[in-house]
């Protein structure tokens, strides 16, 4: 009798033992597939960036950048072919196959995972694209198992496993940014094009209030996604902390637009050390930045004269004070400088010495002059690097801050960092609107203020830089590539 149940069970236990081999086996096969897709679509998605030439980048950083190999397959390991000529689907251009990709870029993807991609989330343009669906080949796999046995049918003991992935690229994130929008300073030319080209760092900049005028080196507010009663006062206190409450990403950027009021002027010159009515001395979300330096003199006002350091005012002579001053040529619309500014005036009117500047030279190790002057930028942190804040100008003006009662150590205290709109697109003129608008931004840019707002109501500094791989790297930790897989 126990043979008999030997015999029977023997081949039941055998054959379950083959199943779980082959599950095992399958399961391997999946994961490695799956590990495939997924790093596919993600180096793919972290390409769609919005422009033109986005599908072609995250093609050929599939094709290049990725290397999966698999096991347990019925062709044994086996790298994933990406080499080869791009196939489109004839009924949709956003569907595309190589090797063993198959893929199609999403403008959107259903709420649920459990809804299926479908034609109405293909995306027919660059830059309404934002996801990546990525798909391998089936690949062939031959069961152990004989399940022929069961079926009669030789096929049954191979099968096909397949893996998808979609990732998303919500474009450069910002947080912790001050909330202003400037229009591209080279309009009709690529941002980072232009950066590349040199032509964009350490120029002066004359950023001037929009309103219904939106033209090169023209500004705006930014204001909370859902933020529709975002007033004067929640505007200013976020101009002077130096951030818009929520990350702000380059899809969509959500504007503000109206008049330059006193108060948000004082929250810009908060950072000069210049305080009043609308921001105290004392607040700690507003300190003066490191260096100060700003053409100011004394104005004794008061009871008691003369002794209260916040008592300052422009001073009238630049010989003796002086700012890091704006560009003496201005191109375009004039608001677009040239980096000429007077660097040999500036060193005299504060009385540097040859001593003093004796280590800031250009990259081949020359002293600048106004032939050749440096960014204002990189003057302001060497002052600060070199203990050079407290040197007293010709008229006893120093750049260490006297009004605050804490002010910042931060040499970036002094930078404003802004989303960049491409305001010859009329698509994105007709969203500056008051509070209606959300037009998407070409990226973010850095600037650096030279000099406090006056009566002029102008916004002077100086372009520092982008964000990106493009940039000097000094928004590597500010702006992020926000890239990640959904389903």
């Amino acid at each position: 009798m126990a043979i008999v149940l030997v015999s029977i069970m023997l081949p039941v236990i055998i054959g379950f033992a083959l199943l779980a081999i082959d599950m095992s086996r399958v399961n391997s096969l999946h994961n490695d597939l799956q590990k495939g897709a997924d790093a596919f679509a993600i180096a793919g998605a972290a390409e769609l960036d919005g422009r033109a030439d986005s599908w072609v980048r995250a093609e050929r950083a599939m094709a290049n950048l990725v290397d999966n190999t698999t096991t347990f397959s019925t062709a044994g390991p086996t790298t994933l072919a990406t080499a080869g000529s791009v196939t489109t689907d004839p009924d949709n251009a956003a569907c595309r196959a190589r090797g063993d990709l198959q893929w199609c870029f999403l403008k959107s993807i259903p709420a649920s995972d459990a809804t299926p991609i479908s034609v109405a989330n293909y995306a027919a343009t660059t830059d309404e694209t934002e996801f990546l669906q990525v798909r391998i080949v089936p690949t062939d796999f031959s069961a152990i198992f004989p399940a022929s046995f069961l079926t009669g049918s030789a096929g049954d003991n191979n099968l096909e496993v397949a893996a998808e992935a979609v990732a998303g690229n919500s474009g450069p994130v910002v947080c912790n940014m001050v909330p202003v929008f400037i229009c591209n300073p080279f309009p009709g030319q690529d941002l980072y094009e232009v950066a590349n080209s040199g032509e964009f760092y350490n120029k002066g900049i004359k950023l001037i209030m929009g309103n219904t005028s939106w033209g090169p080196g023209n500004f705006g507010f930014l204001r909370p996604k859902d933020a529709h009663g975002y007033g004067e006062g929640d505007l200013a206190l976020d101009l002077a902390r130096g951030t818009v409450p929520e990350c702000v990403s380059v899809r969509q950027v959500y504007t503000q637009t109206g008049n330059f009021t006193e108060k948000a002027k004082a929250a810009f010159n908060t950072r000069f050390d210049l305080y009043g009515p609308h921001f105290g001395k004392n607040g700690p979300a507003w300190p003066a930045a490191p260096n100060v330096r700003k053409g100011y003199k004394f104005n004794p006002k008061g009871k008691n004269p003369g002794t209260d350091p916040c008592d300052m005012s422009p001073a009238e002579d630049p010989a003796n004070f002086r700012q890091l001053t704006a560009d003496q040529t201005y191109t375009g619309n004039g608001q677009i400088g040239t980096g000429d500014w007077d660097y040999e005036g500036y060193v005299a009117a504060n009385g540097y010495t040859t001593t003093d500047l004796a280590g800031f030279v250009d990259s081949d190790g020359y002293p600048y002059t106004n032939a050749n002057p440096p960014s204002r930028y990189d003057l302001y942190k060497y002052e600060i690097n070199n203990n050079l804040v407290d040197n007293a100008s010709l008229g006893g003006e120093t750049g260490v801050p006297g009004c605050h009662a804490s002010p910042s150590s931060n040499p970036n205290r002094r930078l404003i960092y802004a989303a960049i709109l491409d305001c010859s697109d009329p698509n994105v003129i007709s969203e500056l609107n008051g509070q209606s608008g959300a037009p998407p931004a070409m990226g973010f840019a850095s600037f650096f203020l030279t000099e406090p707002v006056g009566d002029d109501d102008i916004l002077y500094a100086e372009v520092v830089d982008i964000d990106g791989a493009r940039g000097r790297g000094t928004m590597t930790n500010f702006a992020k590539d926000n890239v990640q897989l959904y389903r």
